[in-house]
């Protein structure tokens, strides 16, 4: 039970980073949009990491050179991706909430007018305490 418990740890722990990584390479690579793709490697690598943690923390012995142990592996790792899927919905949903909450302008539909964002402002002015010297 603990084992579980600690990869549960992990996993959440390896969303977040995973989330924040994707984050970066699509600002740096792909100009902000967005890549399904990532996604899924996501989703595969939390699943990787969640029943490797779970392997390594039950003193599960693994050697991947039987055929057994593979198939047992695959059993785990899909397990895995069934308990990484509902969480990793979760964080992408918090993720682009807080992403949609920061943003400081949005683009008319033509890609030239920048509409600033009001609550990013009112946000900027509370937390600063600012007080303009005009008004």
């Amino acid at each position: 039970m603990a084992a579980l418990f600690i990869s549960m740890l992990f996993c959440a722990s390896s969303i977040a980073v995973l989330l924040l990584v994707k984050e970066q390479i699509e600002r740096m690579f792909f100009r902000w949009k967005d890549v399904p793709f990532l996604h899924v490697i996501n989703v595969l690598v939390a699943g990787f990491i969640v029943a490797v943690s779970y392997y390594k923390l039950s003193d599960i012995e693994l050697h991947l050179s039987t055929m057994a142990s593979a198939k047992q592996f695959l059993y785990v790792f899909i397990g895995a991706l069934e308990l990484v899927f509902p969480i990793y919905l979760l964080g992408c949903w918090l993720f682009r909430k807080r992403k949609r909450r920061e943003k400081k302008y949005t683009r008319s539909k033509d890609k030239k007018v920048l509409y600033i964002n009001e609550k990013y402002l009112a946000r900027r002015r509370d937390s600063h305490d600012y007080h303009s010297k005009t008004s």
